[in-house]
């Protein structure tokens, strides 16, 4: 696994580079730089995949992310900021407060061997509006060069997440919590980005996303 320094392409929407806040470079360094165990212990998924689903299987609630497709990387990543306590939620908080590095990996690793989401078919007619929405916000996308980060085709790549197909609400509840300081990851490139939109821009970016490779 190897992290990029920086966002391909630049402009005002460029990321920062590429910075661990110093509170958790000790955690980070540990964990990419010691090597695996040679007999590292096949991960306890089934907790995992009764809340984000699986293959065919649909999260417990409309705000929980699908893995599939997340890099190993990305998934490492937030797995230290819930055990650090950097990202915040109280069920995955308490399920790797006591787990070990060589755990962490290991589910990371697993996480990233799963395949990406089939794309999202909606439960309801694409009427004019939900065109209107998916319309502006690839131009949103297009325009704030969401690309030059996770991919033209949004499928993420090492410590940027895959958004192609990902669960609606979720990426939108991510986006206003970037946006309103409640979440930061590695940088705070998020919310700069995100300074210029409003409600409904969020709302369209997360419908172009949660729709984008249909």
């Amino acid at each position: 696994m190897k992290a990029s320094g920086h966002c391909l392409g630049g402009g005002r929407h460029a990321a920062r580079p590429f910075a661990v806040p110093a509170p958790f470079r000790a955690a980070f360094l540990a964990l990419l730089l010691a090597a695996a165990p040679a007999h590292a212990e096949a991960p306890d998924t089934g907790l995992c995949l009764s809340c984000h689903g699986g293959p065919g299987q649909a999260p417990a609630t409309a705000d929980t992310p699908l893995l599939g497709g997340q890099p190993e990387l990305y998934a490492l990543y937030q797995l230290v900021f819930f055990r650090q306590g950097q990202r915040k939620h109280d069920v995955m908080t308490e399920l790797v407060a006591e787990m070990s590095d060589d755990e962490l990996r290991a589910l990371a690793a697993w996480v990233g061997t799963l395949p990406p989401p089939a794309a999202i078919e909606a439960e309801v007619e694409r009427t004019a509006l939900s065109q209107e929405r998916f319309d502006r916000g690839a131009e949103l996308a297009r325009s704030h060069r969401c690309g030059n980060c996770h991919e033209p085709d949004l499928t993420g790549r090492e410590h940027m997440p895959r958004l192609a197909g990902q669960q609606e609400a979720y990426l939108l509840k991510t986006l206003q919590d970037y946006k309103a300081g409640r979440r930061v990851g590695i940088q705070a490139a998020m919310a700069e980005v995100l300074s210029d939109m409003d409600e409904a821009d969020l709302e369209a970016l997360a419908h172009f996303m949660a729709h984008a490779g249909r």
